[in-house]
C-alpha cells in the first residue's frame, strides 16, 4: 500500500458520500485482519476495524482534539475518526503507518490492541499549533538539522530507519542533535559567507564516553525564489520513511517537540532557504579547539562561545555539496 494507492481509494469512497453511518473499502486484500477506509456523512475520513464475533472489547470511546476513537458493540467496530479535514494529509500517514504494522498479523488480541495504541500514540499530533510559531533562525537550525537526517537516512538505507529516526535529539533540546551508535553529531547551520558558529553551553562539544563526536556545519542560503520551505524538506524526508516502511510517527513525534504538525508548517512558507554544502569535523580530536564540560574549572558554568570554522580546516572529516 502506497500513498497514491490510498489517495485512488479515497477519492472512490468520495465519489459517492454516506447518507447515514459510514461508506466504506476494504483497505487491501493482503492485510489479513478487516481493515476498512471509511468516509461519514460528514466527509470525515476513518479507519475501522472490524472484529471477529467471538472477540467483545470492554472499551469506551475516547475523543481528543481533530480525532476520536469509538467502539460500536453491535456491530463489532472499532472506528478511529477524523473531525478536521486539515488533517488529511497526516491521517494518511497514521493509516498507513497502522496498516504495514498490523497487516500481517493474525491474533485479534494483537492487533486490536496495535490500532488502539496507535490512536493514543497519534493523537498529539492532530493537535492545532498556531500559536508559539518558532522565529526563522530557529526554521533555519531546524531544515539544517533535517538535511542531515536525510544525508543519514540515505547513506544507512532502509534498514536501520527506525534507529535513525530515534537518532535525532535536536528538537528535544537535551544531549548532542543525533546520537548514533558508535558517535553523536551537534549540527550548527550557517549562511555560505559566514565564517562562525555558535556553542550554547559547555555540553554540547562534550565527547561522550566510547563514542566519537562531530561537528557538522551546513550552509543554506535564505533563498525566496528558489529555495526550500521547511515542509518541503519534511515531505521528501517523509516519502523516504514510508519508502523504507518506517515509523513515521517518530518522526512527527520529534517535529510536534517544536509545535510543528502537518496542519501548521504552511505557516513558516515565508522563510525559504537553499541548501548548499555541509562539513563534518571531528571535535574527538585532543587538539579540537573547544571549551567542554572535562577541560574547564568546575567554578565555570553557563558557558556560550563561538568558533571559527575557517580555522577548523584540519579537522575535517567529510563533507559534500546537497
Amino acid at each position: 500500500m502506497t500513498t497514491i494507492e490510498l489517495k485512488q481509494k479515497w477519492s472512490e469512497l468520495s465519489e459517492n458520500p454516506a447518507t447515514s453511518g459510514f461508506r466504506s473499502l476494504r483497505i487491501s486484500s493482503d492485510c489479513i485482519c478487516e481493515l476498512y477506509l471509511g468516509v461519514n456523512k460528514e466527509g470525515n475520513r476513518c479507519l475501522i476495524l472490524a472484529l471477529p464475533r467471538f472477540k467483545q472489547l470492554n472499551f469506551k470511546g475516547v475523543q481528543k482534539e481533530n480525532l476520536s476513537i469509538e467502539y460500536f458493540r453491535e456491530t463489532n467496530l472499532i472506528v478511529l475518526q477524523l473531525t478536521d479535514n486539515d488533517f488529511n494529509d497526516l491521517f494518511d500517514d497514521l493509516v498507513l503507518s497502522l496498516y504495514h504494522s498490523i497487516k500481517s498479523i493474525s491474533h485479534v488480541d494483537e492487533y486490536s490492541n496495535h490500532f488502539i495504541q496507535a490512536f493514543y500514540r497519534w493523537s498529539e499530533f492532530f493537535e492545532d499549533k498556531k500559536s508559539d510559531l518558532l522565529p526563522e533562525e530557529a526554521i533555519k537550525g531546524l531544515i539544517g538539522e533535517l538535511l542531515v537526517l536525510k544525508l543519514l537516512i540515505n547513506e544507512h538505507g532502509s534498514h536501520d530507519i527506525n534507529i535513525l529516526l530515534n537518532s535525532w535529539k535536536g528538537p528535544y533540546d537535551k544531549g548532542n542533535d543525533f546520537e548514533l551508535e558508535n558517535k553523536n553529531l551537534e549540527v550548527k547551520t550557517k549562511s555560505p559567507s559566514g565564517i562562525e558558529v555558535k556553542i550554547a553551553s559547555e555540553y554540547q562539544l562534550e565527547v561522550a564516553s566510547g563514542k566519537g563526536l562531530e561537528l557538522v556545519v551546513v550552509d543554506v542560503q535564505s533563498d525566496f525564489s528558489s529555495g526550500l520551505h521547511i515542509r518541503d524538506v519534511i515531505l521528501q524526508i517523509k516519502k523516504l520513511i514510508q519508502e523504507s516502511y518506517g515509523d513515521i510517527s517518530i518522526f512527527w513525534k520529534a517535529l510536534n517537540q517544536k509545535n510543528i504538525s502537518s496542519k501548521n508548517f504552511r505557516f513558516y512558507d515565508r522563510y525559504r532557504f537553499k541548501p548548499v554544502n555541509w562539513i563534518s569535523y571531528n571535535c574527538s580530536d585532543v587538539n579540537f579547539p573547544k571549551l567542554s564540560k572535562s577541560n574547564i574549572p568546575e567554578e565555570i558554568c553557563a558557558l556560550k562561545y563561538t568558533l571559527k570554522t575557517n580555522m577548523l580546516t584540519s579537522f575535517i572529516l567529510r563533507k559534500g555539496d546537497f
